[in-house]
């Protein structure tokens, strides 16, 4: 800056000079130099002004995304301050087919949803031996693998809003049901298809699933709710079960299941209906739990024994490694969820 005011001050110099000495072609053409170094000048300054906020835009621009992308998800990118992150292991086995129908693969149905201070979670098995509504082209309209579908689909939507297990359930249904109604009331001529193949006097068709929906949280506190018969077990922090209502086989499975029905009528309806006894309802809550695995009837009594033994004696890693070694021989779909949090390695 000191070098080009300099320069600037032996211009003017010259040009006087060779003003007075009659040369004005001359100085014309000094004259222009200078302006051009003045307006330079000033173009420098202003550049220097704008070279802060031009840096602050650009900072904006990169933090952005990232405020977006926290929006997105809740799963945490650092770890919490309690030290210790939400994990969730999925494990299903289909079992033996009970009938030649390849769209009958899947009635277990296995669900998470991870926040950065609680793990929502859910089991479902429905009923493999109940009917299958084909609709064009061969896709199936009702089935209890869609059923159970539809449940999972309203749990991913919802599990955020709730931190109570037995309120997320009602509401995942109502949605589910809702969903479905909208499917019978779209597909009309399909359905009113497969009842005319059908004798008339079966009024209904049912299909049914069990339902188990766990929420954990990073201060060992669980909620569990259950419809029908598969289980939860519950781990504290000495890795010792911590019992719960949920970790026994019901008494009397009975009607412990979730019912979709379809209803024949000049217009095809659909029902949901749930047990209504509380003895077919469980709620389980227990604190200081640092671990839970849930699972379907599919998982026999051996390896149920089998996971809860290795799981009081194993860290996390040796659990994860050995449970693909173990066992199961029942003839049946298998659905294992390994929920917990972890210190942060």
């Amino acid at each position: 800056m000191y070098s080009e005011r300099v320069m600037l001050l032996e211009t003017l110099s010259f040009i006087s000079f060779m003003t007075n000495s009659g040369l004005s072609f001359l100085a014309g053409s000094a004259f222009t130099v200078a302006m051009f170094l003045m307006r330079n000048e000033k173009q420098k300054r202003l550049a220097q002004a704008r070279q802060p906020i031009a840096e602050e835009a650009k900072q904006q621009v990169l933090v952005e995304p990232q405020k977006e992308s926290t929006l997105v998800s809740d799963v945490p990118a650092a770890p919490l301050s309690s030290g210790l992150l939400p994990k969730v292991e999925l494990l299903i086995s289909a079992g033996p087919r009970k009938s030649t129908r390849e769209t009958e693969l899947g009635e277990d149905v296995a669900g998470s949803v991870l926040t950065p201070n609680r793990v929502i979670f859910w089991v479902l098995d429905g009923t493999s031996d109940t009917v299958v509504i084909p609709g064009e082209q061969g896709r199936d309209l009702l089935s209890s693998r869609l059923f159970c579908l539809a449940i999972s689909a309203a749990l991913h939507q919802l599990a955020h809003k709730f931190t109570d297990a037995h309120k997320l359930a009602e509401a995942a249904l109502d949605e589910a049901a809702a969903q479905l109604k909208s499917l019978v009331a779209e597909h009309q001529e399909s359905f009113q298809k497969f009842g005319k193949s059908e004798p008339e006097q079966t009024s209904h068709w049912d299909v049914s699933t069990t339902m188990l929906v766990g929420i954990l949280s990073d201060t060992g506190e669980v909620d569990l709710f259950r419809i029908g018969d598969s289980k939860a077990i519950c781990f504290g922090l000495d890795k010792q079960v911590v019992a719960t209502v949920v970790d026994q086989k019901p008494a009397s499975i009975g009607l412990g299941r979730i019912h979709a029905r379809l209803v024949r009528g000049e217009l095809f309806t659909l029902q949901l209906f749930t047990p209504d006894r509380e003895d077919q309802l469980h709620r389980g809550r227990a604190s200081g739990v640092r671990r839970i695995i849930a699972f379907s009837d599919g998982v026999g009594p051996s390896t149920e024994q089998y996971l809860r033994r290795m799981l009081a004696q194993r860290t996390y890693s040796q659990f994860h490694d050995e449970l693909g070694r173990t066992p199961n021989k029942t003839f049946d779909d298998k659905t294992l969820v390994l929920a917990s949090f972890e210190p942060v390695s």
